[in-house]
């Protein structure tokens, strides 16, 4: 009966621990949620868990924006040998590492007598590897979000049960929700303090006009909108595309060199960081140390927060953040503020660079013996006329903004709708233009101007036009003078243009026709006359076979002079217009076989001929020689290895002659000019002959004798495919 006693005391006494650790529990949330500050609330966590679970180590960890990182926002033990070298930094850990990064990747509590005999557990730098220690870690889980993990450690062998489990997750919810809220309330804070920062900086940047203020002022910025050590702003040198320090700014307590020890970043540097022209980005702290210390304008290398400036009309530089050793890494937060600041910097940049080379601007107008004018490019509403705008336009031009007239109104309406198209172009497409145009001047009479506009454009495009009307009534009376001058004489320079080109054209068909012929009258006469020679001074006492064959070479070349004397008389009577077809009807396929039969074949080249067995009515002569000339084109200007193949069929009508080869063809630059007189196409295969330069323009001109015409184009599988079409008769 005492035995039953005893047990019915100490299930009581767990009861009521229990009833009275719940009640302390809801207590502890309520006080959790009254807090607004994540270090607050994890401080609460540590400090009242110990009175309900004993404990020896407790660290509360959060997820960071990243979504991987774990931070230990709070921590509470004893610093007994074991812990005295735990640090903030050695328990940061990552989802999926240890005990605390599984539990917030798999979202499940866990219990362990023994930490050791978790194979997933690590041993944080600075502890003992055989340490006996028990572990509960449970997530803090709202929604779908982990919020972080709340671990308990206790020297010992199972110091902790599943009730100390089960209050541990009571409470994570409760931190949970704490720390949901605690973190919207702080972005809410720090969204309005930004705003209210970014504010200020507006307005102070408002009234300055030099580039140095303005980037003083928005480094200064920086500190007051996130957590870091340090901030430069560089400037791009438009020369050397080097980046050079302008301005630097550090906290209290930090270390910055001398602004002449901090040397130029080389434009190869700095391209090979920057990222873009307008996000900010952020520079990982081993990245950094390789970066030649030189370069460095502090003795720490840390993550560097790199945010572009970039204003009109080509200024680029960067504002570098350094963080500052321990300080949280940046966040997406930091990194859209540095934009904002970014934006009003470089918005202020452009306007300070505007309005100084706007009053450079005026200064040199004023100086002009010219009208100077700005106007909306929206509606070309005038909204300044200066310079000598009244002895040019007259007295009332410089009340013409406030009178509401418009670019234009001033041109006489004869010009203005040639005027005002070359204006509206040139807000359209965002360039320059230079338009030309009359007025009336002071006096009544006819102004010629000159305007150039100057389009500028803002972030939006064209927002407003700039010109300067310059005087040209002497200039265009000069040109006019001219004009007329010109006209006078017009026709006695044309006749005498026409008759330099003629005489220019004949001079170059001289020298043409001069080397062209002269080898290929040379060359046969030669071999005439040293075969004369031969048997003149052998007075014919030569074996029988000898005198035959110089016989022979001197009838073969007398043939080619014959040849060629005919194919330059024959092309001096077509071009003069005194040569007409004698059609009459023949066998094609018997004509091109004997033109084939008649073509000079010195290495018996083997020609393949297909023709259909037609009549047609053509001058057979002619399309004899069109065949010849055609053939022995193919053959000089193509190796020997090279196949030759001659066709022809009816078409249209009339009948195509073709004839291909399969030799290195003809380039696309010269598939006209082969046919003009005396050309010759590039790489002839064998030596020269006569009549090269001549043939093809023989072929053509018979053809058009006919009413057809030649020409040549590439051979499907490589050469060349002359081909010639001649109508019926």
């Amino acid at each position: 009966m005492k035995e039953s006693a005893d047990q019915a005391t100490s299930i009581r006494d767990v009861q009521g621990r229990s009833v009275a650790q719940l009640d302390m529990l809801h207590s502890l949330g309520a006080k959790l949620n009254a807090l607004s500050d994540a270090e607050e609330i994890g401080n609460a966590i540590t400090a009242e868990l110990h009175t309900i679970v004993d404990y020896h180590n407790c660290r509360v960890y959060l997820m960071q924006p990243d979504g991987v990182t774990l931070w230990p926002i709070a921590f509470r033990g004893e610093l007994t040998t074991e812990y005295a070298t735990e640090t903030y930094d050695e328990l940061v850990t990552v989802l999926g590492e240890g005990i605390t990064g599984s539990v917030a990747q798999t979202r499940r509590s866990l219990l362990t007598p023994d930490a050791r005999e978790v194979d997933f557990a690590v041993t944080i730098p600075g502890t003992e590897d055989d340490l006996l220690e028990s572990m509960l870690a449970v997530p803090m889980v709202v929604g779908d979000d982990v919020i972080g993990v709340i671990v308990l450690s206790s020297l010992g062998y199972a110091m902790f049960d599943e009730e100390d489990q089960r209050l541990l997750e009571v409470l994570a919810s409760h931190a949970g929700v704490a720390f949901r809220n605690a973190s919207l309330l702080r972005s809410t804070r720090e969204a309005a303090e930004a705003s209210m920062a970014l504010l200020r900086l507006s307005q102070a940047l408002t009234g300055m006009r030099t580039v140095g203020d303005i980037l003083q002022e928005a480094i200064e910025t920086f500190p007051t909108v996130m957590p870091c050590a340090a901030i430069a702003v560089y400037v791009r040198d438009e020369e050397t595309r080097n980046f050079r320090l302008a301005r630097i700014h550090a906290q209290p307590g930090i270390a910055v060199r001398s602004r002449s020890d901090i040397a130029e970043v080389p434009a190869a540097v700095a391209d090979s960081f920057l990222q873009g022209d307008m996000e900010p980005f952020v520079v990982a702290a081993d990245v950094v140390r390789a970066v030649p210390s030189e370069l460095w304008f502090t003795d720490e290398a840390d993550d560097l927060l790199v945010t572009p400036l970039s204003w009109d009309p080509d200024g680029f530089g960067a504002i570098v953040t350094i963080r500052g050793q321990g300080a949280p890494a940046f966040t997406d937060r930091d990194l859209r503020v540095a934009r904002g600041v970014a934006d009003i910097t470089s918005l202020a940049l452009g306007n300070a660079r505007r309005l100084s080379e706007l009053e450079r601007f005026h200064e040199l107008v004023e100086s002009l013996d010219a009208v100077f004018w700005e106007a909306s490019a929206s509606d070309l509403k005038l909204s300044f006329v200066g310079g000598r705008a009244e002895s040019i336009l007259g007295e009332d031009a410089p009340t013409w903004p406030a009178d509401g007239y418009r670019w234009g109104d001033h041109v006489l309406e004869e010009d203005r709708d040639l005027a005002l198209v070359a204006c509206r172009r040139a807000v359209d497409e965002g360039v320059d233009a230079r338009v030309e145009y009359r007025v009336l001047g002071p006096g009544g009479g006819v102004v010629w101007l000159r305007d150039l506009i100057h389009v500028v454009r803002g972030s939006q495009g064209p927002r407003q036009l700039r010109g300067l009307m310059v005087d040209i009534t002497e200039r265009k009376n000069a040109e006019q003078a001219l004009r007329e001058s010109e006209r006078q004489y017009s026709d006695a320079f044309r006749r005498e243009r026409e008759a330099a080109h003629r005489l220019r054209a004949l001079d170059d068909m001289k020298n043409t026709f001069l080397e062209a012929v002269s080898h290929d009258l040379r060359t046969p006469l030669t071999s005439i006359l040293g075969s004369a020679l031969t048997l003149e001074q052998t007075e014919l006492e030569l074996p029988r076979d000898d005198a035959l064959d110089l016989v022979h070479r001197i009838a073969a070349n007398a043939r080619k002079l014959e040849r060629l004397l005919g194919d330059l008389l024959d092309l001096d009577r077509l071009q003069r217009g005194i040569v007409s077809p004698q059609r009459r009807t023949v066998n094609l396929a018997e004509l091109i076989e004997q033109g084939v039969a008649d073509t000079e074949n010195p290495r018996g080249r083997a020609i393949h001929v297909e023709v259909e067995p037609i009549e047609v009515s053509v001058d057979a002569a002619k399309v004899e020689r069109i065949i010849e000339n055609l053939v022995s084109n193919a053959i000089r200007h193509t190796p020997p290895e090279a196949s030759v193949w001659v066709s022809a069929a009816g078409q249209d009508g009339g009948v195509l002659l073709v004839v291909e080869d399969d030799g290195s063809g003809i380039p696309d630059d010269l598939k006209t000019e082969v046919f003009e007189p005396f050309r010759q196409a590039p790489g002839s295969a064998v030596e020269h002959s006569p009549g090269v330069g001549v043939g093809l323009s023989l072929v053509k001109r018979f053809a058009e004798l006919h009413g057809g015409r030649a020409w040549v184009e590439d051979r499907a599988g490589g050469g060349a495919s002359f081909r010639v079409f001649l109508p019926g008769g």
